[in-house]
């Protein structure tokens, strides 16, 4: 029951600036069916065990089978498409689960790289990064997601966001405190007077547009503390380092308005997924680059019994008995409450976010549904 409770609560508090759309199949075309068995490869940063990823991979695919993948469908299927809840030719059988398999990388091109080689079906990575990889490459696209057409849109995007919604932030040790703060402050100050929307803006969204990637340059104050952070370099346009090691993308500019408002020389150290962790511990660096479950999800650990059970009627008064069957299904598939913990290691602590975003897949152009 407290499972299910925390998972309504983070579905009733989470609410991204992103929705998913059906971006390459505004048609509905989707086959019905089970899915056949898929590889899929993702960057080793999302502090998750290949189980707990194949967890999410599950609940997720029960929400898209339940609110709808893809586009808004006709009322009649297209021509020489199968019913509505019809298989595809060569589907599984009903009831037969398909196999997954995730496969974890430690950077993006080597990622790219098995995509290319079909050693996997799809890469698993933040919209924002799949929507600049593939204006960037043709032979990319984005897969299906949800059906946010439906009447349970609203519900639809809770539910997307709850599961595949995730926080950017900075990650420090515990003994750091005082730096945080003056993170969180700096962030706090940036939201509040418009700077983080024009760098989301011109880092982000121009660049997908068709802008190009520019080196930022960092602020420096002679005799000021130099603070030390990880990055990875693996997440175009959002993180990114040239090939040349030149800082450039959305948290360098991040980092540089930060460095600006605290006084303090920002020095962008890159370190692979994998090691970000080891890197804040050892000392190496005084802060990494995180990603993690929604800020919002963390609320409901502070909350009495009586306020949780208030959260709970809440959300049952505004939605329909198969959604919250739904909501129960899905906490069957994916234990959230790990999940919301497993992204804080021992001993850490982190800012308050400064950017949200959510999983999509991306596959190659000649395997998505139209090209078959």
């Amino acid at each position: 029951m407290k499972k299910l409770i925390a998972l309504m609560l983070v579905l009733t508090l989470t609410l991204s600036l992103f929705s998913v759309i059906a971006e390459n199949d505004p048609a509905g075309d989707l086959p019905e069916g089970p899915p056949p068995d898929r590889t899929f490869g993702t960057l080793s940063m999302l502090n998750m065990t290949e189980e707990e990823y194949l967890a999410l991979i599950s609940a997720r695919g029960l929400i898209g089978e339940r609110l709808g993948v893809g586009g808004p469908r006709e009322s009649e299927p297209p021509e020489g498409q199968p019913p509505e809840g019809a298989p595809p030719e060569g589907a599984p059988p009903e009831g037969q689960q398909p196999k997954n398999t995730i496969v974890y990388y430690d950077t993006l091109d080597a990622l790219l790289m098995a995509l290319n080689a079909g050693d996997i079906n799809n890469i698993e990575i933040y919209q924002s990064v799949a929507r600049y990889l593939c204006a960037t490459n043709d032979n990319l696209v984005i897969g299906a997601s949800l059906d946010t057409g439906k009447a349970s849109e609203t519900f639809a995007e809770l539910v997307q966001n709850g599961i595949n919604g995730n926080d950017f932030a900075f990650l420090m040790m515990e003994g750091n405190a005082a730096l945080r703060d003056e993170f969180n402050t700096a962030i706090a100050a940036m939201k509040a007077d418009g700077t983080l929307d024009r760098l989301v803006k011109e880092q982000i969204d121009d660049l997908i547009d068709g802008g190009e990637i520019k080196p930022i340059e960092l602020p420096h104050f002679d005799g000021a503390e130099t603070i030390k952070v990880a990055v990875t370099g693996a997440l175009p346009p959002m993180d990114y380092v040239a090939a040349d090691g030149t800082p450039a993308g959305f948290n360098t500019a991040v980092l540089a308005e930060i460095g600006q408002r605290t006084g303090k020389n920002i020095e962008i150290v890159v370190v692979d997924s994998l090691g970000r962790a080891a890197a804040l511990a050892s000392g190496t660096v005084d802060a990494v680059f995180w990603t993690r479950t929604s800020s919002k999800a963390q609320e409901g650990a502070a909350m009495t019994e009586a306020e949780l059970e208030a959260v709970k009627a809440g959300v049952q008064a505004s939605i329909t008995e198969e959604e919250i069957a739904l909501m129960d299904e899905v906490n069957e598939r994916f234990d959230f409450m790990a999940y919301r913990a497993a992204d804080m290691p021992e001993g850490t602590i982190v800012t308050e976010p400064y950017f949200s975003d959510v999983l999509v897949p991306v596959m190659l152009a000649r395997e998505t549904p139209q090209s078959k």
